[in-house]
């Protein structure tokens, strides 16, 4: 049984990911350690000897102990598998070495093009009931993401925001500093802050129990970002900014519904909390394209077949 390695990064979604691969290399038969990212020791990999080093490249604060492993683990037999986010410099650095193959989601060559997946088992929930209105999970702190969220404030009133709490007095800073709301609504701008949300399972419930989900990617043109397969998976109604990726994949308004400028997303929020039958209708829609046809098992699957060719069974 040929062994993998899996290292794990620091932070959720990292971690929710790689872990999603990990279990999909045990499903194709592997041995699968995992390993977190400041956890790293070139002897102790030796002794694996892994056939495969699966890494998942996001922001991670341990870049630079991962970029030391790689420097000093020197195996040509060993394939290393980078998926994720990869930045230019890493990529251009890994191309120039035949046992790494990249893929990453600004990809221009589609066969090596990061799309990412979900396990839909860690966010099977009983929907039970609406709890929330409107509902936006992540990392606030980013000009877009500001001005959105500071312009749905404005016209809507409190949302519900989960995110590190560093994160969002960060980014009440940035809106201050910008003067994208005024003292009054940049109090219910504070009141918004729901706290962070630290299991795939409190996240699903939340999901599943908002009427609106709002995702605004920070790489909106290239990628589906794996909030919205976490959403969808809960079977939780979204709204997601248009992306090249999001629209090949989901059908607009019958599995998801996007938007392309500010004043659309008002409009679309408005109805659709008006209208929450059509946006059950529509979550019930994405959730079985994405159970059904984006899956970590598939994922991987495709990348394998990219270096072992088709019938990569036989390795």
């Amino acid at each position: 049984m040929d062994k993998v390695l899996v290292i794990l990064p620091d932070n959720n979604k990292g971690k929710f990911i790689a872990k999603g691969f990990a279990s999909a290399f045990r499903d194709l038969s592997y041995f699968v350690y995992e390993k977190k990212i400041f956890d790293l020791n070139v002897e102790e990999v030796k002794q694996i000897n892994p056939k495969i080093i699966f890494i998942f490249w996001t922001n991670i604060n341990y870049e630079n102990e991962l970029k030391i492993f790689l420097d000093n683990y020197n195996n040509s037999e060993t394939i290393f598998l980078h998926c994720g986010e990869l930045h230019k410099d890493i990529a251009f650095n890994c191309s120039n070495k035949k046992n790494h193959y990249l893929f990453y989601s600004d990809s221009k060559l589609k066969k090596f093009k990061y799309i990412t997946a979900v396990n839909a088992k860690d966010y099977k929930i009983k929907f039970r009931g609406y709890k929330y209105n409107i509902t936006f999970s992540g990392n606030p702190a980013f000009r877009e993401r500001e001005y959105i969220l500071a312009k749905i404030i404005y016209h809507l009133g409190p949302i519900n925001i989960f995110c590190r709490s560093f994160d969002f007095y960060r980014s009440v800073k940035e809106i201050q500093k910008q003067n994208l709301l005024d003292d009054y609504f940049l109090e219910l701008y504070r009141q918004s802050y729901k706290g962070y949300v630290e299991t795939q399972k409190e996240l699903s419930k939340i999901y599943s129990s908002s009427k609106i989900n709002i995702d605004i990617p920070k790489d909106y043109n290239n990628s589906i970002s794996y909030r919205s397969f976490e959403i969808m998976a809960s079977g939780g109604f979204l709204i997601s900014q248009k992306n090249n990726e999001l629209i090949t994949k989901f059908e607009n308004g019958k599995e998801i519904e996007i938007y392309e400028t500010d004043d659309e997303l008002i409009d679309k929020i408005k109805f659709y909390l008006s209208n929450l039958n059509i946006a059950q209708y529509i979550a019930v829609n994405g959730k079985k394209n994405t159970v059904s046809n984006h899956s970590f098992y598939d994922r991987l699957k495709n990348m394998l077949k990219v270096i072992y060719g088709k019938d990569f069974s036989s390795r």
